[in-house]
């Protein structure tokens, strides 16, 4: 999910050939309900929102949250995977 408008995600998404859904909030309704929006993160001024992964299960039920403090810290690919394989049998 971005600040970006909902043109400049397709954007991207098209530009990497990703499968996954990316998510434009230019208001940022949603990054202030979930408390993720970094006000002036941005080296311009401009708001973005802290990066953010979340494992959800086949059912919906979320199973791990990482929420960086900074606009560079990101979720390491080995905890990743760590939160995947602990997810319960048939998630």
């Amino acid at each position: 999910m971005s600040v970006h408008s909902p043109e400049a995600s397709r954007r991207v998404k098209e530009r990497l050939k990703s499968r996954f859904t990316f998510l434009a909030d230019p208001e940022g309704t949603l990054l202030d309900g979930l408390g993720i929006r970094h006000r002036a993160g941005r080296n311009d001024g401009a708001d973005i929102a802290y990066p953010t992964a979340v494992l959800v299960d086949g059912r919906g039920v979320v199973r791990w949250v990482f929420q960086g403090q900074t606009y560079r810290e990101r979720a390491r690919p080995e905890d990743i995977f760590a939160a995947i394989e602990a997810l319960p049998e048939g998630s």
